[in-house]
């Protein structure tokens, strides 16, 4: 057998069809969820029918991972591995990786090769933004000023340590809900930003302006507003039920290495040889 990280689950996802996930009839969760789009609910369900049976999936939903340089990263997107066992320390292994600047993307192929040499050979800490920000805007200063908040790191994914029970992933998820609704309702004054902007949350990292807002407030307000409600709402009960459904279907996340290899999957260099 092999064995994948949650995050790897997910690179499986984000390029199958949206239509076709969207077509599964079991929805995502117990109770109506409003605030996710149908991209973001097709892969959901998606990632549980990944854990639920993967031969299966791969039957309805196959599509392998093809890995493409989008020069959008200091390092450019690796073939996800599957490993041996659970001792391997690249299956808990973070990875960072830093989005490089929209200015330095739009320069085109040899800027962004230009960018990646420049930050190698700096040597800054990881998850140090301050550092990279004052160099960066030294290096770069058509850049202008750049926000902190506004430096996403591209996590390999955050993976719940928690031993939960479905039953107290289940009160966690009912719980934020519930937030969610009582954010909503008693708050009448942006009740109707809510209502608009729920399922676009994505706005809020978007280089540069937005096209066609119509929020009535301005472009960074907007951006703050939605990152916040992403990471207030939305974030912790889409990792809650991605691990309610590793847990209900598949706790070990342990599958069959030759379905892996099917999906574009590698064996670990570190654990298999």
């Amino acid at each position: 057998m092999a064995f994948i990280t949650i995050s790897n689950s997910k690179k499986i996802i984000r390029k199958l069809d949206e239509v076709l996930l969207d077509g599964v009839a079991e929805s995502i969760y117990k109770r109506d969820i409003y605030f996710f789009s149908k991209r973001e609910s097709a892969n959901l369900k998606g990632i549980r029918e990944l854990f639920r049976d993967l031969e299966n999936f791969i039957l309805e939903y196959y599509k392998p991972i093809e890995v493409v340089d989008s020069y959008r990263y200091i390092f450019p997107e690796n073939q996800p591995a599957y490993h041996k066992d659970h001792t391997c320390e690249r299956l808990t292994a973070k990875f960072l990786n830093i989005e490089i600047p929209q200015l330095i993307r739009e320069r085109g192929k040899d800027a962004v090769i230009e960018f990646r040499k420049w930050y190698n050979s700096m040597n800054f800490k990881k998850d140090d933004a301050t550092e990279y920000i004052l160099k960066l805007t030294l290096r770069y200063p058509e850049l202008g000023s750049i926000n902190p908040k506004s430096i996403e790191y591209n996590n390999s994914g955050v993976e719940m340590k928690k031993d939960y029970s479905l039953s107290e992933l289940e009160n966690e998820i009912d719980e934020l809900l519930t937030k969610a609704d009582n954010y909503f309702n008693d708050n009448p004054n942006i009740r109707d930003l809510i209502h608009r902007y729920q399922k676009m949350t994505f706005l809020a990292y978007i280089d540069g302006a937005l096209r066609n807002n119509h929020s009535g407030l301005k472009d960074d307000e907007l951006k703050e507003f939605l990152k916040s409600y992403e990471e207030t709402f939305k974030t912790p009960v889409k990792d809650r039920l991605i691990e309610y459904y590793r847990i209900k279907f598949n706790p070990e996340m342990e599958f069959e290495g030759t379905l892996l290899n099917k999906l574009g999957f590698r064996p670990c260099s570190a654990c298999i040889k």
